[in-house]
């Protein structure tokens, strides 16, 4: 559907999560000096960027409104490509919603 482009999460052990989404919401890590850090929201469109993961950062995968996936990233980083987000981590903690 238009608006909608795949995620995967990733960790070294095993394909955690992988669906169609139109929003995923990531938590950004702060820099040495402080700067940056906070919540990212990405939608299909976003510009192609690797963005380094805050630990234990909240994640939030969506579909028309409706949470496809939720939970934590231990760190890592999340890739976001014209089609796709790819978030690649050590460790997550993600609940499906029905």
């Amino acid at each position: 559907m238009e608006g909608e482009f795949r995620f995967l999460l990733l960790t070294p052990v095993k394909e955690v999560a992988s669906c169609s989404c139109d929003a995923v919401n990531l938590w950004e890590k702060e820099d040495t000096a402080g700067h940056g850090g906070g919540s990212i929201g990405i939608r299909r469109g976003h510009l192609p960027a690797v963005i380094a993961l805050a630990e234990n950062g909240p994640l939030r995968v969506t579909l028309a409104g409706k949470t496809c996936f939720s939970g934590k990233v231990h760190g890592g980083f999340a890739r976001i490509e014209p089609g796709s987000v790819t978030v690649l981590t050590p460790a997550a903690e993600v609940t499906t919603d029905d």
